[in-house]
């Protein structure tokens, strides 16, 4: 596939939750090899953007195409092969071991006949060392902290060997050192398997440190898209979320960042 040919693409996209709009005449083609970061404020639509690309949710009107294919003409199989999603709040009702809970990200490839491979074992192991979440292998997942949790949903995720991965506020339960080495994790990522990331953010800084391209959503429209340097301003965020900060350029980095 070529650098420049899309590997998502929305065309009219809309959806609405019991005939109210969520979302309304989406737009968006992604292309491989970027860090996608979908942000604005709460009830923007950010979370069902994410479950309609990966097929969870099906717009009302509209087009949406996972390498080049209509997704609903995609088994969800097929999908599952292609597409991993970290939900912001995952749960297992079970107390399976944590080395259980990322080997489930095998399951769309072990076929029946065969049962699980070495290869799959391997996978899992590695997504664990990638996500330092070996440690606690022998452990229940509802034995770990919120923070451990998450990375082992995030190591279930790589062990899927997803195409396009996609996560909804990842960093939510993990602390300041643990947030940068994931990231660090996620952008090696695109460098290996990994085609695309598409996150939901609520931290803009984090937004604007991690994301190539930004979505900013404003009551279910796209209010602007594009590198956070063009996204990130004083004028969108007055506009969209009605607050009044300062934007200045991290000490380091060419990308802005939000003070109040």
């Amino acid at each position: 596939m070529s650098s420049n040919e899309s590997i998502i693409s929305l065309e009219g996209v809309s959806f609405n939750y019991n005939q109210h709009p969520v979302l309304q005449d989406i737009n968006l083609s992604i292309l491989p090899g970027q860090f996608i970061g979908i942000i604005g404020p709460n009830g923007s639509g950010k979370t069902t953007l994410l479950k309609l690309i990966s097929g969870i949710l099906s717009p009302k009107q509209g087009k949406i195409k996972i390498f080049n294919e209509d997704i609903d003409t995609i088994s969800r199989k097929k999908i599952a092969k292609m597409i991993s999603l970290v939900p912001q709040d995952s749960f297992i009702s079970y107390n399976y071991k944590v080395k259980e809970v990322v080997f489930m990200g095998r399951i769309p490839f072990i076929n029946q006949w065969r049962g699980e491979t070495a290869l799959d074992y391997q996978i899992s192991r590695e997504a664990m060392e990638k996500t330092d979440s070996l440690c606690y292998a022998e452990k229940g997942i509802h034995q770990i902290s919120g923070g451990e949790a998450q990375r082992v949903y995030i190591a279930r995720a790589l062990a899927q060997s997803p195409k396009i991965l996609m996560l909804d506020e990842f960093t939510s339960h993990l602390d300041l050192s643990y947030k940068y080495e994931i990231v660090k994790i996620l952008q090696d990522s695109l460098k290996e398997k990994v085609q695309c990331i598409i996150s939901v953010f609520h931290d803009l800084n984090l937004a604007s440190y991690c994301s190539d391209q930004l979505i900013l959503l404003n009551e279910g429209i796209i209010e602007e898209i594009g590198t956070p340097q063009e996204v990130i301003n004083e004028y969108n965020l007055k506009k969209v979320y009605r607050a009044k900060n300062h934007i200045v350029q991290h000490p380091e980095l060419a990308i802005p960042q939000v003070i109040m």
